[in-house]
């Protein structure tokens, strides 16, 4: 994939703390008055700043100048690092603005590259008046230019990764959206077919029941799958989240399967988070169905949710306990697994989906997840999750 520089935020876009640190490292390691990034702009024939330390006046609020008017230009545009000892004898400077009396006298300035090897601009130090840099100094500008090059190439990677994610998304919805639609069709045909039903014989009033469970379990594989196609891709904008809210919700939802099973459910006040509503709330209700679904028999579900701040780490551990059926020790490894199942679907029926959303949910939340049981007596699942900022 390719962005522009642009896209990496590395033209016309305002400072950041990752790039002026390195500019204030350079100025602290070499001993000088001014570092910058410079970036070069070939459409616009000019220098961009991302990052200055020491400019003044003009210079500090536009971030820019016109190319032939600093020495910047010649590290992108010959590919090769600029050691300057003093501006008014160095050959390659000759005749140029770089000689004026108001301009800096030594500098270095070390090439930045792209992934493909392409070099987009430098880091450079200046000093006011002639200096021998040593081969010290020059060795430690060209490791922090190697800095400057590994935080573009990680950006890189990221925005790569992010773009990946949201195709890998973006096909998940456009595979269900189009797998509804037979579906569909094939759910109008049963519903005729059910109106005839007095009139098939018993095996074929048997098959007509197995094609209406098989389609079930189809049309929930496929509401799964796009619930879990919403955790995939970049962190969308956050928002403040009511997680009790969200849990009331939930509850309201699920308030058939808890008349069927008699189940009650306990819960202290939940926090107040920043983070995605919709994968909050999908991951509550695969936990609380999971703890209405495996239940052992003639056991009435008890659902006990409670909250512990933990100050030192500025978040909410959030505990779903349950007097389930329970998870064998052997398998607590593998739940959180896509498509994991541990019981034949005739018995607890399920897509093998529902724990892998809840930890892409909570890992996309700068969170966690974990389970604990004894494999026999019930399960519990504690999921992390940052303050409210």
């Amino acid at each position: 994939m390719k962005f522009t520089l642009q896209d990496l935020g590395l033209l016309d876009a305002p400072p950041e703390p990752d790039f002026d640190n390195l500019t204030q490292l350079a100025c602290d390691l070499m001993q000088v008055p001014v570092a910058h990034i410079s970036v070069l702009d070939r459409d616009k024939k000019r220098i961009f700043f991302k990052s200055q330390q020491g400019h003044t006046g003009d210079l500090l609020r536009s971030r820019e100048l016109p190319m032939g008017q600093t020495y910047c230009q010649q590290v992108p545009l010959k590919s090769a690092p600029l050691i300057v000892n003093d501006a008014r004898l160095h050959p390659a400077l000759k005749g140029t603005p770089a000689q004026t009396p108001d301009q800096p006298r030594a500098y270095i300035g070390m090439p930045v590259y792209m992934p493909a090897g392409q070099v987009i601009g430098g880091l450079c130090v200046m000093r006011p008046d002639p200096h021998e840099w040593s081969e010290a100094e020059i060795a430690r500008a060209s490791k922090l230019a190697g800095c400057v090059s590994d935080l573009i190439h990680l950006r890189v990677a990221i925005r790569t990764s992010e773009q990946s994610r949201r195709e890998q998304r973006d096909f998940v919805y456009a595979i269900s959206h189009d797998l509804k639609s037979p579906a569909n069709t094939l759910r109008m045909i049963i519903d005729e077919i059910i109106l005839e039903k007095d009139r098939l014989s018993p095996d074929l009033q048997g098959f007509l029941g197995n094609g209406l469970a098989a389609l079930s379990r189809m049309d929930t594989q496929i509401e799964d799958v796009l619930t879990y196609a919403h955790t995939i891709g970049p962190k969308q904008g956050f928002t403040t989240v009511d997680l009790s809210q969200l849990l009331a919700e939930v509850i309201a939802h699920r308030q058939g399967m808890i008349d069927e099973t008699g189940a009650t459910i306990t819960a202290e006040a939940l926090p107040t988070v920043k983070g995605d509503a919709i994968q909050l709330r999908a991951m509550l209700d695969n936990l609380i169905s999971n703890s209405l679904k495996f239940t052992r028999p003639d056991v009435p579900p008890r659902i006990t949710i409670t909250v512990r701040h933990d100050p030192e780490w500025r978040g909410h551990r959030i505990s779903i306990a349950d007097n389930g059926i329970g998870i064998p020790k052997q398998d607590q490894t593998k739940v959180f697994d896509m498509f994991t199942r541990l019981h034949l679907p005739d018995i607890y029926p399920g897509t093998g989906i529902g724990l892998a959303l809840c930890r892409r949910a909570a890992e996309n939340h700068n969170g966690t997840i974990a389970v604990a049981s004894d494999g026999t007596n019930g399960t519990t699942f504690t999921v992390t999750l940052a303050e409210a900022a």
